[in-house]
């Protein structure tokens, strides 16, 4: 008798242990997640001078971004107070090629702003005032391509091609730049050997033509890169500095990206998937520095987290 009254104390002590275990409050047995920075470890491979230390960089935020094979120009771009980001993200929000939809990210906030029935596919422009972004899309049902100028006031996008033909075949278009804040340059095929950079006066509608060359003299279409003139580490890929010149951006030849200090002399890894990059670009303050890969936008904090 007294071993069953024992018994039956233990197996009520089990069942209220087991009750109140599933009672718990996941608040208080869960471990909280801190945003903090992630050391990542890599093999020095560069041979460059700069000693390998633990790295402080904290990832802000990672993104899907659209993949292209073909040059289209600018991908990423900052805002000159580096606190909005823009870029481009799948219809679908999982994959997708060649175009998609514009993103600007304020990264200090986290809000988004996204455009909808446009097919983005390229070079993004800040205008000078940072009110207006520029970019080339394509309109399918035409297999053309036009230049958009999205407005951060209202939320609208202007097309500045009525007709957006300007030879037999895509029509590829480039921004060139902004001459003011009414004043958009653009390159525009004109045929199969030829390209001209036109001026769009976004106020009146008129376009003007500026010259006539060649497509291999144009360069609208090609990658931004900080280069001031220093000669990079030959097994640096992929090198961009920062706008002071004081930390470079650079990938080794297994595809792991780097942040070089050049003051310090020193290099970390920072936390992120080695396949090729395809574009780097830092802020205008140099704090922060956007990486696209093939599908996958990642942003960093490079002095620790917020």
């Amino acid at each position: 008798m007294n071993r069953q009254i024992a018994l039956n104390k233990w197996l009520l002590w089990g069942f209220l242990a087991w009750l109140l275990a599933g009672c718990t409050s996941p608040a208080l047995s869960e471990p909280v997640i801190e945003n903090t920075p992630t050391a990542f470890l890599a093999a020095d491979l560069t041979n460059d001078g700069l000693a390998v230390v633990p790295g402080r960089a904290c990832l802000l935020y990672q993104k899907t971004v659209i993949q292209t094979d073909r040059p289209m120009g600018d991908m990423l771009a900052w805002s000159e107070d580096s606190s909005l980001l823009a870029f481009i993200t799948p219809v679908n929000d999982s994959w997708g090629w060649y175009q998609g939809d514009l993103v600007i990210l304020d990264v200090v906030s986290g809000e988004v702003r996204r455009t909808k029935d446009l097919r983005v596919a390229g070079d993004l422009t800040w205008s000078p005032s940072g009110e207006r972004i520029a970019f080339i899309l394509l309109r399918p049902a035409e297999a053309q391509y036009s230049v958009g100028v999205y407005s951060l006031t209202d939320g609208r996008t202007m097309d500045l091609y009525d007709t957006a033909v300007t030879d037999e075949f895509s029509s590829q278009k480039g921004i060139v730049g902004w001459r003011s804040e009414q004043v958009l340059q653009v390159a525009e095929s004109c045929g199969v050997d030829c390209l001209r950079y036109v001026e769009h006066n976004l106020v009146s509608g008129v376009k003007s033509v500026l010259e006539e060359l060649r497509p291999g003299q144009d360069t609208s279409l090609q990658i931004t890169l900080n280069q001031p003139g220093v000669v990079p580490n030959r097994n640096w890929r992929n090198a961009n500095w920062s706008p002071d010149a004081q930390r470079v951006f650079f990938t080794d030849r297994t595809n792991v990206a780097w942040i070089g200090d050049l003051t310090a002399s020193t290099k970390a890894a920072l936390p992120m998937e080695t396949l090729p990059v395809a574009e780097s670009k830092w802020s205008a303050d140099g704090q922060l520095i956007a990486v696209r890969t093939a599908e996958n936008l990642y942003i960093f904090g490079l002095d620790g987290c917020p």
